[in-house]
């Protein structure tokens, strides 16, 4: 009888203890897209104007300039552009000016450490101009020193909504040393140099050492985050290299991210980020040294965009 009564007891305990844990309410993000929140945050392209038929010297941010040469456009009709032109030029570099714009250094044959990013767009009367054939832009940076290894690369968008980085021909476009002058100190400051037969997105970088292999690295996600409404970024530590965790499937219920080719043994940093609605912020951050097999589980919590902008500041 003892024992009855205790077997009983215990079912009961257990009994209540299951009323009282609390079941798992999955997240709603179904009106969520991703694309407003970089659209909140990107960058705001220079405008300039200048008459066609004069070289001109665009100065950027820090130590870096484009010298776009006289009568270089053509018209969408195939026509010389000619009277003034409207330009807007964006100078990127370190990995949260990168990720604001939702830019990577990846390209189609690995990590790219990054020297520097710029965007240059001519218009002239809504109608965007391209450059001759046998005209070039010169892209001037002291954002690093120049190496035998660098690599010019053009972007190209892909369809995660990023860029698609794709490599020049040195014989097409070389990158040579150069040196600038500093505009507080007046002293020279060594930096690099390439010409561009396009215009566009460019950058200039060295592709990273896998001396210690490339590995995969997976991400998994609550219900609900997926690709319309949740971005995954993998920022390296110790390089300006930045990459994008893809979603293997849209709109699965429960969305695995994977990125093959990383390199291996670097440590790195996990950034997701999305939207649950306008205006209403998911993020989450892990430190990571990447690793074969290496599977990543993560929360976002809700956050400010406040927030976020501060969690990218240094990245």
């Amino acid at each position: 009888m003892r024992r009855l009564f205790t077997y009983f007891g215990i079912a009961m305990l257990l009994t209540g203890c299951v009323e009282e844990v609390d079941q798992f309410q999955p997240l709603e993000l179904t009106s969520g897209n991703i694309n407003r929140f970089f659209e909140a945050v990107q960058s705001n392209p220079i405008p300039i104007s200048w008459d066609a038929s004069q070289e001109k010297l665009i100065t950027l941010p820090g130590y870096g300039r484009v010298i776009v040469p006289p009568n270089a456009f053509l018209l969408p009709d195939g026509s010389e552009a000619s009277g003034m032109v409207q330009a807007k030029v964006l100078d990127l570099y370190s990995k949260e000016d990168l990720l604001r714009n939702r830019i990577t250094t990846a390209s189609v044959e690995g990590i790219v450490e990054s020297a520097g990013t710029v965007f240059i767009e001519v218009e002239q009367g809504g109608q965007q101009l391209r450059l001759k054939s046998d005209e070039l832009i010169r892209i001037q940076m002291a954002t690093a020193r120049y190496n035998s290894q660098m690599r010019l690369f053009t972007g190209k968008a892909a369809e995660d909504g990023t860029l698609e980085w794709i490599e020049y021909s040195l014989s097409e476009a070389p990158v040579r040393s150069v040196e600038l002058q500093d505009p507080e100190s007046g002293q020279p400051v060594p930096g690099f140099e390439f010409s561009s037969p396009e215009l566009g997105y460019l950058k200039c970088g060295t592709y990273l050492s896998e001396e210690q292999g490339t590995a995969e690295v997976c991400l998994n996600l609550p219900y609900n985050f997926d690709a319309k409404n949740t971005v995954a970024f993998i920022a390296l530590r110790d390089y300006n290299g930045l990459t994008t965790l893809p979603f293997e499937e849209e709109n699965a219920l429960r969305p695995d991210c994977c990125r093959a080719g990383l390199p291996a043994g670097e440590p790195a940093k996990i950034i997701v980020i999305a939207e649950g609605e306008e205006g209403m912020y998911f993020l989450e951050e892990k430190t990571v040294t990447i690793m074969e097999n290496l599977t990543i589980s993560i929360t976002p919590e809700t956050a400010s965009l406040s927030d976020i902008m501060l969690a990218l500041e240094g990245l």
